[in-house]
């Protein structure tokens, strides 16, 4: 009432000339803003409410967990789900009024169905199944990123997909592998943002190698089958140049975990395939040849690790992943190109040939020095061979 008063009573006194348009205009504005405070306080609950609702929350969770073995099984399903609606009408409800809660309760109510179904596994005894209820936690999470937005649910999708990949190396059914594809290319495909789309690349990578898991493959190169099987991926969707440094630092991480399993043994359980090897080199350096982009040419060099992992010490792939770490940050930095990736990239390298070969034998500090002093004389060398090029008068702009 206050407000249509106070439009029609300003339009009056300046018709009547006893107001000018512009005060009139700030009396309505001052009013207006007047009516939303008051509202606001209106609305707002009483201390004591808020202070007797948290406590009978509790004393109900209390109640429920005192007496959960009591429960019968359908009546613990029925209160978790009872329970996850509420969150989400919740959250809804709280959309105009609230809106920095909705997401918290959006999580409360993943959580909550995360709950029910870890209810309905131990009841019926699905232990055996518990890969689904990983997978089925990733569909979950990666729909609620897709309807809501969030960024905070790439990152529950994130863990979802590792715990799921994770936990599904013991053994995976044809039938769990296709639902993990599908809803990691889902995840891809409409993810909107990079990040969705890198942890997604990941969930596919894994994917492949559970099922060199499935299929009993026996080698020591199947990793890096995975790793040409995802250019398929990466010829679809080309268009993203982006794409071409996470296929560069997939590999890296590959090429890292292929120093610490064969030196563990993991990879030794036969001889490998001259044949094979000869094959998955020539396809590690179609990938450069087909697309001729600089930064797929560090992809290519991997075609030289099945040949190095026919000396099971890992010394050869050691000294072969070190070269390429070195040469791939100098060429970074060399270039004026992102050193980030290759940075990364060489201090794993670092660690992982310190926790392998000198640990009993090198003080951890003496030997990060020396890597230190190595990278300082190579970057002295190049300074020093850019000014001998601008002293000649051949520097490139």
């Amino acid at each position: 009432m206050i407000q249509v008063s106070i439009d029609k009573k300003v339009r009056e006194w300046e018709e009547a000339g006893l107001l000018d348009e512009v005060t009139g205009q700030r009396l309505v504005e001052y009013e207006h803003k007047k009516l939303a405070v008051g509202d606001k306080r209106e609305h707002k609950p009483p201390i004591l409410v808020i202070i007797g609702s948290i406590l009978l929350a509790l004393s109900l969770f209390s109640f429920v967990a005192a007496n959960w073995q009591a429960i019968p099984d359908l009546v613990k399903v029925a209160i978790l789900l009872v329970f996850m609606v509420g969150m989400y009408v919740t959250a809804e409800r709280l959309q105009v009024k609230a809106t920095r809660y909705v997401t918290l309760f959006r999580l409360l109510g993943v959580a909550f169905f995360v709950a029910t179904m870890i209810v309905i596994f131990s009841t019926y005894n699905l232990s055996s199944q518990i890969p689904f209820l990983f997978w089925l936690f990733l569909a979950v999470a990666v729909m609620h990123k897709l309807i809501f937005k969030h960024p905070i649910f790439t990152f529950l999708a994130a863990l979802a997909a590792f715990l799921a990949i994770t936990n599904s190396f013991q053994g995976i059914g044809i039938t769990l592998i296709a639902f993990g594809l599908i809803v990691t290319w889902v995840w891809f495909h409409y993810g909107d943002n990079e990040l969705d789309r890198i942890f997604a690349w990941f969930g596919f990578y894994g994917l492949l190698i559970t099922i060199g898991q499935y299929a009993d493959y026996e080698g020591r190169f199947w990793p890096l089958w995975a790793l040409a099987a995802l250019h398929v991926l990466f010829l679809v969707y080309r268009e993203r140049a982006q794409w071409n440094y996470l296929y560069l630092f997939v590999a890296a991480v590959l090429s890292i975990g292929y120093l610490i399993n064969a030196t563990e043994g993991w990879l030794s359980q036969r001889t490998p395939s001259v044949i094979e090897a000869t094959i998955l080199s020539v396809v590690l350096v179609a990938v450069y040849l087909l697309h001729r982009r600089p930064d797929l040419m560090w992809v290519s060099l991997l075609a030289v690790i099945p040949f190095s992992l026919f000396e099971d010490s890992g010394i050869l792939l050691a000294i072969l992943l070190e070269a390429v770490a070195l040469a791939y940050l100098v060429y970074q930095d060399h270039n004026r190109k992102p050193i980030v990736l290759a940075f990364i990239y060489f201090l794993l390298v670092q660690m992982t040939i310190y926790f392998i070969y000198v640990w009993d034998k090198l003080d951890i500090s003496l030997f990060f020095l020396i890597g230190a002093l190595i990278v300082f004389a190579l970057s002295l060398a190049l300074w020093w061979r850019s000014r001998s090029r601008t002293t000649r008068g051949d520097a490139q702009t």
